[in-house]
């Protein structure tokens, strides 16, 4: 059984691919959820309240469709305004790139959901969780916990406890 806030664990890291996109547009950057997209990730902030796992950080990068995400998480976990970060560097990064995000990230935030983009988000979490997770759809996410005081010492198999949380069918 998946325990979310044991006592030896000392980090947990919430890895989410932003929800379903309208495909047309001319810039990436603006292209918000679609209806399904919006009704997914209601169902995956539920499931994290249900879960009774409330991040003291978010982080998402400046795509519309990754701050809707990251924002209707926010608002189902009744978080205020001030747990919402935009990080520019999450847009289009390569998977090193996001592990060095999440090194960074301030030890004193003990529990973060970073929400961003394929394939960076999907190989992040390959390469940390317990075994290998595969492809994430639009609003998936894993739940990872650590046994660290800081996030650098985040290292490949590191996780000592995963679960994925799938998208609604």
């Amino acid at each position: 059984m998946f325990n979310f806030n044991p006592v030896w664990s000392m980090k947990t890291l919430i890895l989410q691919r932003h929800a379903k996109a309208e495909k047309d547009g001319d810039d990436d950057l603006c292209r918000p959820l679609t209806p399904g997209g919006l009704s997914d990730v209601d169902f995956q902030g539920e499931t994290l309240r249900q879960l009774e796992l409330y991040p003291e950080l978010i982080l998402h990068s400046p795509a519309m469709r990754a701050r809707q995400t990251a924002e209707i998480m926010a608002v189902k976990l009744e978080l205020s305004q001030g747990y919402t970060v935009e990080d520019a560097e999450l847009y289009n990064c390569d998977s090193s790139e996001l592990v060095a995000i999440i090194r960074n990230l301030p030890d004193d935030a003990d529990s973060v959901l970073i929400v961003g983009h394929n394939p960076a988000i999907e190989i992040v979490a390959d390469t940390l969780a317990l075994s290998g997770l595969g492809h994430f759809r639009p609003s998936e996410m894993v739940i990872m916990n650590f046994d660290i005081d800081e996030w650098r010492s985040i290292s490949q198999r590191s996780c000592i406890d995963n679960k994925f949380i799938a998208k609604p069918e």
